[in-house]
């Protein structure tokens, strides 16, 4: 069952497919589901019927695995592909809607969007320190200047089509180190997607001048926890990054 359930969560992702999920997949889903544990309570379950569940666990897998594997070759979604390739946003804007259930085109005004700069140690040892030092932070923010990638994907339709997350308050981030980019629809595949309150960028990197954001206290108790000074750290942070002309703003 749970992976049916896997795939049942990634046909809502698929305008094409998310109706459907939801109109004959999640009925037939809850339906096996109550069936097995009402004759499990009744002390019921037989072979038989165990063996009959099972028959029909693995065709809807198999159906429903099959029509997500379909959407490959999609010819909506290849476009999309193409596009995003060809770093098209206009033709993005257009198309993905039809691939993605749920995405809203961003209106044509320019937005102030913050990115959240992970400062998490990427390789940590037993006993190191669990965020980036004030230099490695510098480090990773100049490098942003040659572009942000999208997030890695772990689906297969998130690595074809890679979006950057991107939030309207700076504060709803979990991190007290954002990037402040004013974008507009005509040049960003900029989305809004129901059920989620950040914005998301479609596109192989976002290029664009920004201005970085430092939050005067971290927000949560981590650098406390690993005693670490968070003052001290957004002190040097921001003198290496006024040493290279990166603009910085403070925010409560």
């Amino acid at each position: 069952m749970r992976d049916l359930v896997r795939l049942y969560e990634s046909a809502l992702v698929f305008t094409r497919l998310r109706e459907r999920a939801e109109a004959e997949l999640l009925p037939q889903m809850s339906a096996l589901g109550a069936l097995l544990r009402g004759d499990l309570r009744a002390g019921t379950l037989e072979p038989a019927a165990i063996q009959s569940a099972a028959d029909h666990l693995h065709r809807l897998t198999d159906d429903w695995r099959a029509k997500l594997d379909d959407m490959r070759r999609d010819p909506t979604l290849c476009r999309a592909v193409r596009a995003f390739e060809q770093d098209d946003p206009i033709a993005l804007r257009l198309l993905l809607p039809e691939v993605f259930a749920g995405h809203v085109p961003a209106p044509a005004a320019a937005h102030v969007l913050y990115y959240a700069v992970p400062l998490a140690a990427s390789h940590r040892r037993p006993g190191g320190r669990p965020f980036l030092a004030a230099a490695e932070a510098a480090e990773r923010i100049v490098a942003c200047r040659d572009g942000v990638a999208p997030d890695p994907g772990r689906d297969w339709w998130d690595i074809s089509l890679g979006f950057i997350p991107l939030a309207d308050d700076p504060v709803s981030l979990d991190t007290p180190i954002t990037l402040a980019f004013t974008l507009t629809a005509e040049r960003h595949a900029l989305f809004s997607v129901v059920g989620e309150s950040s914005m998301r960028l479609y596109a192989r990197a976002l290029r664009a001048p920004f201005d970085v954001v430092v939050a005067l206290d971290a927000r949560d108790d981590w650098w406390e926890a690993a005693g670490d000074s968070y003052e001290t750290f957004r002190e040097q942070l921001t003198a290496s990054l006024r040493d290279r002309d990166i603009a910085v703003a403070t925010i409560p």
